[in-house]
């Protein structure tokens, strides 16, 4: 190799590291890069090669100079573009994009940015954090500009917080982190639950149940939808009552939920209760499978609402009373702040809720005097 090529590898390789400083967002818009001198003693090279490597940088517009100051990091919304460079947003979903309606907010998204110059790339965790780890770091390393994350829990906690400080355009959808200052984009869950239990106590229910799956403080979602639960009770002068509430159900195989779901019903049917809300519509299905299953009927002995009014539900034999979110705006808004951050080349945190409505079917209905099926449970 000769000493012309020697020279142009070590001038690359000074470029290629300030490059990815600087498209990773650790160099961030308007920082001081290394003086020639400084970049010489860092590579041991000479001064002519860190010029070269600077001079570089300079004609692809990531950097600008000022003479007797030194190199600075040009603004985002300043930098030169490459045509032939694809500029792709990523979504990072827990499961198959079809599953529970997930697939509007992809709809959502890729119709903001139809006509944007972005793309969106979709991937799927199959509700392993250690898939979603993985994106986290990887993607804004592979050139990603931003990305739409649907989080699972509180797992990735420490590599969001670090692509928090560095500013990196990312927002959350379904779930927020309040001790992280992230954007995120969620459904109104205070407020749908609100409308559920409300629509049951207006039908004269009083021992009205909650079931979850999880954890409350695990998942904001949860949690929000709780706490509408027992607004919508406070509200009409209906005490809460912690032996009709079930969080979490299980933390474990969906064998063992199942056995499970089953004493729990047994029990909730004991104490009297004519009416459940479900945590998701999911959940929904199990709890009204279990139910035909130990012959409650469905609404007349036991009215039960689900969330989400998911794709499924147009499938099955019984029509659920639930709360319709709206995923498609949802999508496209994430994408729309997304976009706003990497065009403007700064981070400002932003939280967005959308409303969600209640869709009244056939799994709610008044509430009888006494329940021939809760009357036989308390005999035993």
């Amino acid at each position: 190799m000769s000493k012309k090529s020697n020279k142009k590898t070590l001038y690359s390789q000074v470029a290629e590291y300030l490059r990815n400083e600087i498209l990773q967002n650790k160099l961030q818009p308007g920082d001081k890069l290394p003086t020639e001198l400084e970049l010489s003693k860092m590579f041991g090279v000479s001064r002519i090669t860190s010029k070269r490597a600077l001079d570089e940088l300079a004609k692809e517009n990531l950097i600008y100079r000022k003479k007797g100051q030194g190199s600075f990091v040009l603004p985002l919304r300043e930098r030169k573009v490459e045509e032939n460079v694809p500029k792709i947003i990523a979504i990072v979903l827990p499961t198959d994009g079809t599953a529970g309606r997930r697939i509007e907010y992809i709809r959502g998204a890729m119709d903001y940015l139809d006509g944007k110059g972005y793309y969106l790339s979709v991937h799927t965790t199959h509700d392993d954090p250690a898939k979603e780890r993985e994106y986290l770091i990887q993607l804004p390393l592979n050139g990603i500009k931003g990305i739409i994350l649907y989080p699972s829990m509180r797992a990735n906690f420490d590599v969001l917080s670090t692509l928090c400080i560095k500013q990196y355009p990312i927002v959350l959808i379904d779930q927020r982190f309040q001790s992280l200052p992230l954007s995120s984009v969620v459904s109104d869950n205070c407020d749908g639950a609100y409308q559920a239990v409300s629509h049951l106590i207006e039908l004269g229910h009083r021992r009205i149940a909650y079931i979850a799956l999880v954890q409350l403080e695990d998942v904001s979602s949860v949690r929000e939808r709780f706490l509408g639960y027992c607004k919508a009770l406070k509200d009409h002068g209906i005490p809460i009552d912690h032996d009709i509430i079930r969080v979490p159900l299980s933390k474990y195989t969906q064998g063992e939920t199942k056995n499970r779901l089953k004493n729990v019903l047994y029990d909730l049917l004991k104490k009297g209760i004519t009416a459940i809300f479900a945590e998701h519509d999911y959940l929904a299905i199990l709890i009204a499978k279990e139910l035909s299953n130990m012959g409650v009927r469905i609404p007349e002995d036991v009215s039960l609402v689900g969330f989400d009014n998911i794709e499924m539900l147009e499938h099955l034999e019984f029509q659920l009373t639930t709360i319709d979110q709206d995923f498609y705006q949802i999508g496209k808004i994430a994408a729309q702040i997304v976009l706003e951050a990497i065009e403007n080349g700064a981070y400002k945190p932003k939280e967005v809720v959308v409303p969600v409505k209640l869709i009244k079917r056939d799994t709610t209905a008044p509430r009888k005097e006494i329940s021939e099926i809760v009357a036989n449970y308390n005999k035993k």
